[in-house]
């Protein structure tokens, strides 16, 4: 009896009675079937690891079993950074940075949320401190912040990698881009279509804040497009931004002034071009952002009014705020990296000082309501100064 159900599909299996539906063996497990996770950096100094968390229904977390997952490097501690995109998921592989060894860790990722390095990991980033992560088909470019506090040996850049079908990283050759000593790039980001790339740099400096504008060329290298650098006016100190998922368009956070603006890239020249004014948030120091799915609303995260700004994103690229929803038991300026789930039910944000995962519910408007005290925010338990935010 037994022999014969384990032979049936399982469109048959379903139509049995539950005594003999309950002998058939279950579909194996994947990452792919469970409901989501969340990943993150511990960024401990002598012992790097992401933490990978499970997403449950309601959107809160646990820490799946082996987590927190070895990257073979150290973070970075010791000063302020500011960064976005320190952990990037491609497909089945997950990429994050080792700050404190220079170096970038590539997973496989596999049943029940666990990680495994591919092997060659990590891999040396190219660089000075590498900070975030961009990845699209085969093409990696990592951003080599080298703040000033660490006293780097080389001046930061943007450098490209091959992804190899394992996972494995190889140099692109005349790919790296120097930046000057003490501005280096906070952010480095393809556009959906991959055609282009933006990098933001200047490190809250109002003088120097400055978004880098790339076009993406056959070999992989990049070349500057036409009014690149572009220079913030009346608001500067870019940290984060996000590219619109229908059109080529990034919307840039600046931490002076608490502001939004918006850009157009050319994907055929890569040449950026500003559009209309800025857009406050009525906060203080917006630094992280994410766009939902649907391209219908940008979040941004205010570091030191530890809150989450929602603003609705127009047909023509223009913004309307929404309001601004508080963090839950932020005792000091400490709200930082944002990640939406990809069903865009769930928004994350971390309190990084504190090593905490904030989970808000978004509304049927989009709106994020936090969860309940119990459910949110989720305590991490191991390393410091938690970095990076991903999710799927």
């Amino acid at each position: 009896m037994i022999h014969r159900v384990r032979g049936l599909s399982w469109s048959l299996v379903a139509a049995l009675p539950l005594s003999l539906a309950a002998l058939a063996p279950r579909p194996a497990a994947s990452f792919q079937s469970a409901r989501g996770y969340v990943y993150t950096i511990n960024n401990d100094g002598a012992r790097n690891a992401v933490i990978v968390l499970e997403r449950q229904a309601d959107g809160a977390l646990a820490e799946v079993p082996g987590s927190p997952f070895p990257a073979g490097g150290m973070g970075l501690a010791g000063g302020d950074i500011d960064e976005q995109g320190a952990i990037q998921l491609h497909g089945g592989h997950l990429l994050a940075v080792n700050p404190g060894s220079d170096s970038i860790a590539a997973f496989r990722r596999s049943a029940g949320g666990s990680l495994q390095p591919v092997e060659g990991s990590p891999f040396a980033s190219g660089g000075p401190n590498p900070l975030s992560l961009s990845v699209h088909g085969d093409l990696v470019y990592v951003a080599n912040q080298g703040p000033a506090y660490a006293r780097p040996a080389a001046r930061p850049n943007i450098t490209g990698f091959r992804m190899g079908s394992n996972g494995a990283l190889s140099p692109i050759p005349n790919s790296t881009i120097t930046f000057p000593a003490g501005r280096g790039p906070a952010q480095v980001a393809f556009s959906p279509r991959g055609d282009t790339l933006v990098a933001t740099s200047g490190f809250q400096d109002s003088a120097t804040s400055q978004i880098h504008s790339y076009r993406v060329q056959e070999d992989g290298t990049l070349k500057e497009g036409p009014d690149s650098p572009f220079v913030t006016r009346k608001v500067s100190g870019t940290v984060g931004f996000s590219w619109d998922p229908t059109r080529p368009r990034i919307y840039v956070s600046n931490f002076r002034g608490s502001a939004i603006t918006v850009f157009d890239v050319d994907p055929a020249s890569g040449g950026i071009r500003q559009v209309g004014e800025e857009y406050g948030d009525g906060q203080a120091a917006a630094c992280w952002t994410a766009i939902s799915p649907n391209g219908r609303n940008l979040y941004v995260a205010n570091f030191v009014s530890n809150s989450v700004s929602t603003f609705a994103i127009r047909p023509d690229g223009t913004l309307q705020l929404r309001g601004s929803t508080p963090r839950r038991g932020a005792a000091a300026p400490d709200t930082k990296d944002l990640a939406l789930s990809a069903d865009g039910r769930f928004l994350y944000a971390v309190g990084s000082s504190a090593k905490q995962i904030t989970v808000f519910r978004l509304d049927r408007d989009g709106l994020p309501v936090e969860l309940p005290s119990g459910r949110s925010p989720h305590a991490l338990n191991s390393g410091q100064n938690t970095t990076g935010l991903a999710a799927d």
